[in-house]
């Protein structure tokens, strides 16, 4: 192997002071102290796994973090990472001083492969939050195709390769208009537009259903449109007709505006008393003196206050369940009232026994037992109007535009026993 060095190379070279043997040791021996160094403050990292029933808190302090860590890297999350629904096996790092082996000093949270949420602790002992984001590829994504012989919606559109969390949305949307039970025949035309958000070309980590059509022999054509705001956890972000109706039948409203979910229904850790217990509901962040709305038309059966709800709502509903707001600043109904739906009853608070503002809602069914609130269908509303509509009008425009780049691209076939195509287009 030949070494080539230019002339100014070596000019450099001979430049260079030459170090005494105690001074190269003197050198050598700070990196190594420096190394050391670095060391000696990595954190002890435990991998903090999800089991069967476990909420964050449990997570959490299964790995040895107390009940004021547990809390604190929690709402210091809140506002940013919603962690209120956690699968069986999922799994969160927490790394410990090596010196203090109880003290936390950093938490990390993979999202996804391509996102990574950390917690660090500061100088000041306060967490700081940062997030890593890896570049990813959004593109277009058109599915086109007919239904099959022995085939029905939900399974063409799995069998063509649209995930899964997809497929549920496109056939949600869609049977809000047909009735896929009745009137769905072989030879029906669908078209599904998916904004797609891959990891290295080929991982995929996200996606939206931009758009949905269906037509047919006994079927008239029905299209949906997303409608998306700025906040993220916006109520009204879903799919309506062009003319603003909602795409998902429901005469129940949501209780907020926003909805980020911090407390999810079932078994827990309490924040407050950590000790396990079961949550009746759940809770959703919000300001304190946010509008709180009632879900559903009914009667005022409780408004009133105590030590653990603080000042709390329950209403009555037509078919016998009752609906329950707590926590709340301010009680805006009385005992008996009757309430239309989506009335204002009160505002978000911090009242009772209550870790930070929120409201925690939940429904109690006839026969008297607690349901996950998040099984049942809810709207922000029937049909947009005013700046939203209008909002949702220039959405569409995109959107068609979105597809015509997109019809334009060549045709892929998805496969011989499936009568449908793909085309791809990188969204810009």
């Amino acid at each position: 192997m030949f070494l080539l060095f230019s002339c100014k190379q070596e000019e450099a070279i001979e430049k260079q002071p030459k170090l005494s043997p105690e001074a190269q040791l003197a050198k050598i021996q700070h990196r190594i102290d420096s190394l050391e160094n670095f060391i000696a403050k990595q954190p002890i990292l435990k991998p903090a796994r999800v089991e069967a029933n476990y909420g964050l808190f449990q997570t959490l302090q299964s790995v040895g973090l107390d009940l004021k860590q547990s809390l604190k890297i929690i709402n210091t999350l809140a506002d940013t990472v919603e962690l209120g629904t956690l699968r069986v096996g999922q799994t969160f790092w927490v790394g410990f001083d090596q010196q203090d082996t109880s003290k936390a000093t950093l938490f990390r949270y993979a999202e996804n492969p391509a996102t990574l949420h950390f917690l660090m602790m500061d100088s000041a002992d306060e967490w700081a939050y940062k997030i890593i984001e890896q570049p990813v590829n959004v593109r277009y994504a058109m599915y086109d195709g007919v239904l099959k012989e022995g085939g029905n919606l939900y399974n063409t559109l799995r069998d063509i390769g649209i995930p899964q969390n997809m497929v549920g949305v496109v056939a949600g949307v869609l049977e809000c208009r047909v009735s896929f039970r009745t009137d769905a025949r072989v030879g029906d035309k669908f078209k599904i537009l998916l904004k797609e958000t891959r990891f290295q070309d080929t991982m995929w980590i996200g996606g939206q259903v931009l758009y949905a059509s269906y037509e047919g022999a006994r079927v008239k054509r029905s299209e949906a449109f997303l409608y998306l705001e700025a906040d993220p956890k916006s109520s009204f972000n879903a799919h309506y007709t062009e003319d603003g109706e909602a795409l998902i039948h429901s005469g129940l409203r949501y209780p907020l505006d926003r909805l980020h979910v911090t407390s999810g229904f079932g078994n827990r850790i309490h924040p407050i008393t950590g000790k396990k217990a079961f949550h009746n509901g759940v809770d959703y962040r919000g300001a304190v003196g946010t509008a709180v709305y009632a879900v559903a038309e009914g009667v005022v059966v409780q408004s009133s206050y105590d030590a653990i709800s603080g000042n709390f709502i329950a209403i009555k509903h037509a078919d016998n369940s009752q609906s329950y707001y707590l926590h709340l600043h301010q009680r805006g109904v009385k005992n008996g009232q009757r309430v239309k739906v989506r009335q204002v009853i009160g505002k978000v608070g911090n009242t009772g026994r209550s870790s930070g503002p929120h409201l925690h809602f939940g429904i109690k069914q006839p026969n008297g037992s607690w349901m996950d609130p998040r099984s049942k269908r809810m709207i922000a509303t029937p049909k947009l109007e005013g700046a939203k509509l209008a909002a949702l009008k220039e959405q569409i425009k995109i959107i068609r535009s979105a597809l015509e780049k997109t019809e334009a691209a060549e045709p892929k076939s998805i496969g011989d026993t499936i009568q449908a195509t793909v085309k791809w287009v990188e969204a810009k």
